[in-house]
């Protein structure tokens, strides 16, 4: 079997989130560095530490899933060190979450071993969501 690779969210969107984020903090610190601004050298050394780890916290699901007749790849994006590399026997759930101030818009993941997906609101999503299920198991036959 070929690997199939299912698109979740947008990898390049993200992956442009991700560097534009930590290129703007960067940024800033290089000109607090050349500047010999110590106090906003802190600030923004924390800063990056913050991006790096919003991009790497559970807020954020990974975005493909790739299903091979021997793994399933998980990517998250370019800055995240969660990426993995699971077992096809790995365990998979699709779950329902509400979002929302009043909790009433009704978002769906999927979770494999553990791992969850970004959020996908439409019936499109829900679908490509259960195409990664029926992938996996029919690569476990």
């Amino acid at each position: 079997m070929n690997a199939s690779t299912f698109i979740i969210k947008s990898l390049y969107i993200q992956n442009t989130i991700m560097l534009f984020s930590l290129g703007l903090v960067a940024f800033f610190l290089l000109r607090a560095l050349l500047k010999k601004r110590g106090k906003h050298v802190a600030v923004f050394s924390v800063w990056v530490f913050i991006v790096l780890w919003f991009f790497n916290s559970p807020f954020f699901g990974f975005s493909t899933v790739q299903v091979s007749s021997q793994y399933i790849r998980l990517n998250y994006g370019i800055l995240s060190f969660r990426n993995a590399v699971l077992p096809l026997n790995s365990p998979w759930k699709i779950e329902t979450y509400f979002s929302g101030i009043r909790k009433n818009k009704r978002l769906y993941y999927i979770t494999i071993a553990g791992h969850q997906s970004m959020k996908v609101r439409t019936r499109e999503g829900t679908t490509r969501l259960e195409e990664i299920g029926a992938a996996i198991d029919n690569s476990n036959l």
